[in-house]
């Protein structure tokens, strides 16, 4: 193997030590396939998107530079080999290449570098630009609903906008077939925004100019037909474009030849964004002119021409170099065989992948609830009644008939899986006026199986991310047959000194009472107003912004609720503008704009010690805020996390995953004597600090797991570049044990070594204002 690239031309500036490290490490990895599985953990603030880019997308223009190469050194070891006997007339022959017409370099764009053919004979060109606006012709054929219920076969492209038309499998003949980019790279994340950030990054390389990308979205993200787009949840817009495509208007008109005569059906989508093939070429065209976009922009372009965005994009997969999709369609076996991804011999990397497993298996889980199993039932109510003419929102609403059966169609293919692979959860409708449905859900909780799909036919698997340790539990949830050995890892310290961050563990408030909020104690009046009475404290002496994290929406409540009746807010609003995290994602970027200008006024002013000196942000973990918002400078100058986020042990899927984690058998405390349990027995759900006491070390790992990897994301939301600082507050005596009372690990031993390194444990109030005042006076001066 050559020694790893040294040298990435396309960074924009001149890389730090560990971004050089990180590009050479991920370059090797990608060298070292095919099957090659890497993971690179870089906290979040240290170029790690800019760093993927360059090293990735390098590697792919060296390994089709060195494609030729390979092929010829491949021939002269096969012409090497022959049998000596052969005569000198055969060994000296060698075939001549067929020669192609796709290369040509001499133009400007990359998308114009895709070669094409027409079928049939034809001289016209195909299909696509031949109708001019009009309403194109197809043969008298229907196909089997959407063109993505079957697996594309390799090596033929898919015309998502023109089968979503109606088209027939002559008239895509005639249309101009695309050559295949081979190997692609697939850049997948979690959400519309990080892969946004992707594409802004792209955009300051050369890459951005010299590779063809494109950006798949959702539908809910990149329908621009008002009608659906209006009805607001992504499963409903989904099922209205999928009816709008399958009732196509059809008439036969006569069509005349070279001396024949006959009919073709004239037929046109429902959907008059995907009426106009030329249109949908037209945005194609477009899109390639412009290199890089996101999501935003493909719909803005989408609009400006009249033609639907999420269609033209997905045709237009097949000859990109880099595809940029979210975690479901990449994932997701359906969605790949929809979308006609072909991930053979290319390389994934999968971002923001410490969840990775869980995410995973959430995409597999299938829910059927009362009031879809009463669905046929509430219709038939409807129309004995008078009431059939529902509006269309209702029609097409989540409980419409095609939603529901789909959710059925659903929960029983989930049957199919191995009993082994997930459970069935029965939920009753709960008493107490409670308008929560009743539900029978299957969970999936085996991840490695639909991961495998995935790195078997991929040449490299990246997965990146802020905080990926530990890497045993990823392991043995994703590819539990390789050895540990057999995984590549790569993890380096914050870009940013050590006297930029202060993170401190802390142990009691101003009274001196111990700070425990543990389920039991954290709602006790006297442990929130100690929270209270340490947080007039400090907002008297950390400068611009204050983002609190606590562990969940209901306990937030309680806390601010307390606060509001006791006086404690008067106190803090004298020097902060508190806001709150909304339940509701439509009005997270409003609150945070206010929060930042809240901010910004008050450092505006120059205002004294006596004044509002900037705003206090509480959130949630887990929650709008807690991934993905970038807290850098004055918008996060101290993280604070109240208490340790475990989750729930009264929810019943989580237990079930414990369980599967953890090889526990509920039946292993029964009595011998018992011949055999009832069914009622063997479905009675145990409580769940039973279930993790009786789970094994490995199900107690991923509990806790589960609770650092949460705290971790919010805490590192406040360093974002190499000039920033900030302090971190661990609100809870519990980070400073050094093991717990129930066996489990200590918690500051799962944090990220930059932060593990410079953690600091408060005795006591005093040491903790200490550190804080002598902290933001040292960095004041420096920046």
């Amino acid at each position: 193997m050559p020694p790893p690239r040294q040298d990435f031309p396309a960074f924009p500036f001149a890389p730090y030590p560990i971004q050089s490290e990180f590009m050479s490490f991920l370059y090797s990895a990608l060298s070292s396939g095919p099957r090659a599985l890497a993971l690179l953990e870089s906290p979040t603030g240290t170029g790690k998107t800019l760093s993927i880019i360059c090293s990735a997308l390098q590697w792919l223009l060296d390994h089709r530079d060195a494609a030729p190469e390979r092929a010829n050194g491949s021939a002269l070891a096969a012409a090497g080999g022959e049998d000596d006997d052969e005569p000198d007339w055969m060994r000296d022959f060698t075939p001549l290449p067929p020669k192609k017409g796709t290369s040509k370099k001499s133009e400007t764009h990359p998308w114009r570098r895709q070669g094409t053919r027409k079928e049939g004979g034809s001289e016209k060109s195909g299909g696509i630009g031949e109708n001019d606006g009009e309403e194109f012709l197809v043969d008298e054929y229907e196909s089997d609903g959407e063109e993505g219920t079957r697996p594309h076969a390799a090596g033929k492209r898919a015309h998502c906008g023109g089968g979503a038309g109606g088209s027939s499998s002559s008239e895509s003949d005639d249309e101009e077939e695309e050559e295949e980019a081979t190997p692609k790279v697939y850049f997948t994340s979690r959400t519309h925004s990080q892969l946004s950030q992707f594409v802004r990054e792209l955009k300051r390389t050369d890459f951005s100019g010299k590779l063809r990308t494109v950006c798949l979205g959702s539908r809910k993200s990149l329908c621009i037909n008002m009608d659906v787009q209006k009805l607001g949840s992504a499963s409903r817009i989904n099922e209205r474009c999928l009816e709008l495509q399958k009732n196509k208007k059809s008439s036969k008109i006569k069509v005349e030849g070279d001396n024949k005569k006959g009919h073709r059906t004239k037929t046109s989508c429902r959907c008059p964004m995907l009426r106009n093939r030329s249109l949908q070429k037209q945005f194609r065209s477009e899109v390639s002119d412009h290199g890089a976009l996101d999501i935003e922009d493909l719909a803005q372009i989408g609009r400006k021409i009249g033609t639907c965005p999420y269609y033209g994009a997905r045709d237009m997969v097949r000859s990109a170099d880099l595809v940029v999709l979210p975690y479901q369609s990449l994932l997701l076996k359906s969605a790949r065989e929809s979308l006609g991804l072909n991930l053979k011999n290319s390389v994934v990397i999968i971002d923001e992948a410490h969840n990775l497993a869980d995410s995973l298996t959430s995409m597999y889980n299938s829910k059927v609830t009362s009031s879809q199993v009463s669905g046929y039932a509430n219709k038939l109510f409807f129309t004995e009644n008078g009431v059939g003419d529902l509006n269309h929102g209702q029609q097409h609403g989540e409980g419409s008939s095609i939603t529901s059966f789909q959710a059925l169609a659903d929960f029983l293919r989930s049957l199919l899986y191995c009993n082994d692979d997930g459970r069935i959860i029965v939920a009753r409708h709960k008493p107490g006026g409670h308008s929560e449905d009743a539900y029978i859900k299957f969970v999936m909780l085996c991840a490695e199986k639909t991961f495998s799909e995935v790195t078997d036919d991929a040449h490299a698997v990246i997965m990146a991310g802020g905080t990926l340790q530990p890497i045993e539990e990823t392991r043995l949830r994703l590819f539990p047959g390789l050895l540990p050995s057999d995984i590549k890892f790569f993890s380096c310290n914050h870009i940013v000194p050590p006297e930029s961050i202060l993170p401190i563990a802390v142990t009691c408030g101003p009274s001196g009472k111990k700070f425990d909020f543990s389920h039991s104690s954290r709602s006790s009046p006297t442990m929130i107003e100690e929270l209270g009475r340490f947080l007039c404290n400090i907002v008297t002496i950390v400068p611009e912004g204050i983002v609190m994290f606590f562990s969940s929406y209901d306990y937030e409540k309680q806390v601010y609720d307390a606060w509001m009746a006791s006086g404690t807010f008067s106190k803090i609003s004298k020097k902060k503008h508190v806001f709150r995290e909304p339940r509701s994602s439509v009005d997270v970027e409003m609150i945070l704009n206010k929060y930042k200008e809240a901010i910004q006024s008050c450092c505006s002013k120059g205002s004294g010690d006596t004044s509002v000196n900037g705003a206090l942000l509480m959130a949630v973990v887990g929650g709008k805020i807690s991934e993905g918002i970038n807290f850098s400078d004055g918008m996060g100058r101290c993280v604070v996390m109240v208490g340790l986020p475990y989750p729930s042990p009264d929810d019943v899927e989580l237990m079930e995953t414990i369980k599967h984690i953890g090889n526990y058998s509920s039946t292993s405390s029964v009595a011998e004597d018992d011949e055999s349990l009832s069914r009622e027995d063997e479905c009675k759900v145990e409580p769940g600090f039973g279930i993790l006491r009786k789970s094994g070390k490995s199900g107690q790992e991923y509990y806790e797991n589960l609770c650092m990897k949460a705290v971790n994301q919010c805490i590192g939301r406040a360093i974002r570049h190499v000039n920033d600082y900030a302090a971190m507050l661990l609100v809870d005596s519990r980070y400073s044990h050094t093991s717990s009372g129930r066996g489990f690990s200590c918690p500051v031993e799962k944090l990220p070594q930059w932060i593990k390194t410079r953690l600091t444990c408060g005795q006591n109030y005093g040491e903790v204002h200490r550190l804080l005042l002598q902290f933001f006076r040292t960095n004041k001066q420096i920046h």
